[in-house]
């Protein structure tokens, strides 16, 4: 019998946007018949109502909704990757702390320096996605442990056959093709991907992502930026790729990152190539790695004419042996085996929450309000911060600007705990 009563992760993201790490890990905690709750952090503009919806039998996703009524004496492994949810995760009363520790703290991700040390330092486990990111976090807590990011290889591997349906937008543009897949953000050598489509003109160079912090990007005739694009279509244009690349710039964040992307594309089988990222020299044989920009636009030459099917099937060999099932399988027996350190003892399913509450969308009488929050016309949203409060109830768990004094509506009670941020604003 497992140890884990459920996994629950904090709003962090939009479990339907930009897929990542953490999605990926939930899903797969599920399938492995843990009960999972992902706390939904619905992405601008999505309008996501107050719901509870079940993704499949274990994974359960909270919309707006306080998890805590379902819990009921359960204790809840926390597996946060926020650095400073460190302030918000013991209002679930954990039996477990997991921080999932996926980008260094600096460059982009500066504002995480604070919380960093502090998350390391107070969580029972530490995962890492690299080994720069594991020799960081080792020096502060002895339960640090390299998990690298992997890929939904079952998925994934569609893309080698080159059956799939090909979206219209890629249908039209001529192979070769060399591409990419990810945000579009300041951390990509947009110089390179111009001196790219200058260099390969007889290659068309396909960017599939959203524009993230970046608003001016190089045009070429054979440069084609495709935009955001649905999870369930990625696989459907990474065949269309001959290459895929990871055209990262040099800088201390970038050092610690594991790509997701080198995963999937060998899971693709296409070549891949990257600039200098520690953890794509690990796989000589697999990845061309480019200490500097002209050997990275020789090693894409490589890739387009030197490629071949034996290399092609070490790839996917190798991409599957790194499935997020695999990366599921590994972080669950760390969890199990912290957790009889610590003696704890599950209550099995029986005790965890109402099933069938849940899927009508009910909560359990625990006297938290049955107001939503959303009903009182004195609220708008908005994503700008002010001041930190936590509330407990039926409470949107986003950023919100007040037309009213929020403290107003009866249907909230506060504690003195940080956890989300919120603005007031005068009553007109």
């Amino acid at each position: 019998m497992s140890r884990i009563d459920c996994i629950l992760y904090p709003p962090t993201l939009d479990y339907n946007y930009l897929v990542q790490r953490p999605q990926q890990l939930m899903k797969n905690f599920s399938e492995l018949g843990i009960p999972t709750f992902f706390l939904n952090e619905p992405s601008p503009g999505s309008m996501q109502e107050r719901s509870i919806k079940k993704g499949n039998s274990d994974l359960y996703i909270f919309n707006h909704v306080d998890p805590r009524p379902y819990l009921r004496a359960a204790r809840p492994v926390v597996y946060f990757s926020a650095a400073w949810h460190i302030d918000i995760v013991q209002q679930y009363n954990p039996a477990l702390l997991v921080f999932d520790s996926v980008d260094e703290p600096s460059d982009e991700f500066e504002a995480w320096k604070p919380y960093y040390s502090r998350a390391v330092s107070l969580a029972d486990i530490v995962l890492n996605t690299s080994d720069k990111l594991y020799e960081m976090s080792r020096a502060i807590n002895p339960h640090s442990y390299l998990v690298p990011n992997g890929c939904d290889y079952n998925y994934f591997s569609q893309a080698a056959d080159r059956n799939l349906p090909v979206p219209d937008d890629i249908a039209k543009i001529p192979g070769p093709i060399i591409g990419y897949i990810g945000v579009i953000a300041s951390w990509l050598d947009l110089h390179l991907i111009e001196r790219l489509a200058q260099q390969f003109p007889h290659c068309n160079v396909v960017m599939i992502g959203p524009l993230y912090n970046v608003s001016q990007i190089p045009r070429q005739p054979n440069l084609h930026w495709l935009g955001f694009k649905p999870y369930e279509q990625l696989a459907h244009y990474s065949q269309c790729f001959d290459v895929g690349i990871i055209p990262f710039i040099q800088s201390n964040m970038v050092d610690a990152v594991n790509p997701i992307k080198m995963w999937e594309y060998m899971a693709s089988g296409i070549p891949v190539v990257s600039t200098a990222i520690p953890e794509a020299r690990k796989y000589p044989d697999l990845v061309l790695y480019s200490p500097n920009n002209n050997e990275f636009l020789s090693n894409v030459q490589r890739a387009l004419y030197q490629d071949s099917p034996e290399i092609r099937n070490r790839r996917m060999a190798v991409a599957e042996q790194n499935s997020w099932r695999h990366r599921a399988e590994q972080v669950v027996e760390i969890i199990e085996q912290r957790l009889e350190e610590k003696n704890h003892q599950p209550l099995g399913r029986d005790a965890l929450f109402y099933d069938s509450l849940i899927e009508q969308g009910i909560a359990p009488h625990t006297g938290y309000t049955t107001q939503i929050i959303s009903n009182y016309r004195r609220l708008s949203f908005s994503t700008r911060i002010a001041l930190r409060i936590s509330a407990r109830g039926y409470v949107p768990l986003g950023r919100w600007a007040g037309k009213g004094l929020i403290s107003g509506s009866r249907g909230i009670r506060f504690q003195s705990q940080a956890a989300y941020r919120y603005r007031t604003a005068k009553v007109h």
